[in-house]
């Protein structure tokens, strides 16, 4: 049975499992089970830690769904209610190296923690808002979180990015002064978990929060990675600059920010604004639109939508400059008929883009080009594109490389906006294509059901870090309606099971336990 206690002075209710309790004697029997090697019985229905399990994000009923992917027992472990029903209130999923699963409640400026192996179906066991140690209320969840990612130096480790109010600023989070580090924008949380062993451990928990110069709206996070020195980047799409993050003091007890200021005073004029000034608070209109950091180069990448042009800076002597490559050959404007998504390779080698051209009046057409950048700092980034292949009538809506780096899954998108009645007409849509890379080429292109949008993660198995897909999870979101999962064979494109969940499922997550301990997540690209 459940013990509720009230917060009187901040009204949220923390919810005290018994499961919580329990996860020490769940792991218990995980270090057993995986001493004793296979055979025996078959695991108990549902059971949290042999089972690979899908979070399906119900965006209508504002529930998370759990379905377990191997076929045995009924595929629907349970459905948890995430607060009342509100437009577009959950933001984002991921899971820690502590094995609890994070949901972002951006309506209410929250974070639910879910257990996912102390009992069947999971449990939520907290919404957090604060520290609970803290009693200045300054280090919390600040307001709208909505994209969350597990670091990947310190797994146990989850950053939120905070939009703020409607204006970009955190009032929430009190980002509203300007002290040194500290100015009105947007913030970031870090939350952090540990394991529950033999000596305990301690509940998830809000540990620091930072003011961001730059202001919310789209926020996107990158990671170095050792040796190099621990940087944090958060991006700012409204603002126009990247904020750098790095531990002072105690572990993330304190943070402190410098900029990068991504403004292009060519650029600006030439999309018809005044040119840069000195200070790297004036938005602009580069509009960073993903980031990301190789482990090869020591260098992060930006894609500046608004620009047309992908950048690399040292994030150290971020100062002096960096490269560049133009994705068109004039910065795009109103009526543009070039767009491009991008994402790093998971090597750190090579930046792929993907080309939205839609110049023939009659056809949008997907094509692919790609971006060395391991080449010496002397030389130029080139955009290299690529004769084959070539998606007629397919916009992208979102993809994933595998791991090992050997394939590629693209989404195609269902949203006709921007295109010209005849584009509409004959775009291909409810589509998943494959493509096998080194070179790239269409594997298999597989028809989804009928839907207004899809979203997509990869079910991922193999050797640490460089695992391959063993099932794409694809979600069948129409507003207002009761919507599908499929499960797709990776190999053949049939769909091996049709799962049947709440209204309007617009993501997905994959899960197993020890899934982030051997970095076998297929990262996303938004």
């Amino acid at each position: 049975m459940e013990h509720q206690e009230q917060n009187d002075m901040g009204g949220r209710k923390e919810i005290y499992s018994h499961q919580w309790f329990s996860r020490l004697s769940i792991w218990g029997v995980m270090f057993f089970l995986a001493a004793c090697g296979a055979g025996g019985d078959d695991p108990e229905p549902n059971s949290p830690l042999t089972t690979p399990m899908a979070f399906v994000v119900n965006q209508d009923d504002t529930t998370l769904t759990t379905l377990r992917l191997d076929g045995k027992f009924s595929p629907v472990v349970g459905t948890l209610s995430l607060g009342p029903a509100q437009a577009d209130a959950i933001g984002g999923v991921t899971f820690s190296l502590g094995e609890w699963v994070f949901v972002t409640h951006t309506a209410g400026d929250r974070v639910a923690a879910i257990d996912p192996i102390g009992g069947s179906p999971p449990i939520l066991e907290d919404f957090i808002t604060t520290n609970p140690a803290d009693t200045t209320g300054r280090v919390r969840v600040g307001r709208r979180p909505t994209k969350i990612y597990r670091d990947p130096v310190d797994k146990e480790v989850l950053w939120t990015t905070n939009e703020g109010d409607a204006d970009g600023i955190d009032r929430l989070a009190g980002c509203t002064r300007v002290d040194g580090a500290l100015a009105d924008g947007a913030s970031a949380s870090v939350l952090h978990n540990s394991h529950l062993g033999v000596g305990g451990g301690e509940r998830p928990r809000v540990t620091s929060r930072v003011c961001l110069a730059g202001k919310g709206g789209q926020q996107d996070i990158a990671f170095t990675l050792p040796p190099y020195n621990r940087l944090v980047l958060i991006s700012s799409k409204t603002t126009g600059l990247i904020n750098q993050v790095q531990p002072a003091g105690v572990a993330w007890a304190e943070l402190f920010t410098s900029r990068i200021d991504l403004c292009d005073s060519a650029r600006e004029t030439a999309l018809g604004y005044p040119s840069c000034d000195s200070d790297p608070l004036t938005p602009n209109h580069s509009a960073p639109d993903g980031l990301w950091w190789s482990r090869v180069t020591e260098k992060v990448y930006s894609y500046l939508s608004g620009y047309g042009a992908i950048v690399e800076k040292n994030p150290v002597l971020f100062f002096l400059g960096g490269r560049e490559v133009s994705l068109v050959a004039t910065p795009p404007g109103p009526g543009a008929t070039i767009s491009h998504h991008v994402g790093m390779a998971p090597d750190g080698r090579e930046l792929l883009v993907i080309i939205e051209d839609r110049s023939d009046p009659n056809q949008v057409v997907t094509r692919f080009a790609t971006i060395d950048v391991t080449v010496p700092e002397t030389t130029p980034l080139t955009l290299t594109e690529l004769t084959a292949p070539t998606l007629p009538n397919v916009r992208v809506a979102q993809f994933q490389f595998t791991p090992d780096g050997r394939r590629l899954y693209l989404l195609a998108s269902n949203d006709s906006t921007g295109l010209s009645s005849t584009q509409a007409a004959n775009q291909r849509k409810d589509l998943l294509v494959i493509l096998d890379r080194n070179p790239l080429q269409v594997a298999r292109e597989v028809s989804l059901p009928p839907a207004t949008s899809h979203a997509m993660d990869l079910w991922i198995t193999g050797p640490d870090g460089s695992g391959s897909a063993k099932g794409v999870v694809i979600t069948n979101a129409t507003p207002g309606v009761n919507g599908t999962v499929s499960l797709i064979d990776p190999n053949t494109g049939a769909t091996t099971a049709t799962f049947s969940v709440g209204r309007n499922p617009k993501m997905v997550t994959l899960y197993y336990a020890g899934l982030a301990r051997s970095d076998n997540q297929a990262a996303p690209r938004w």
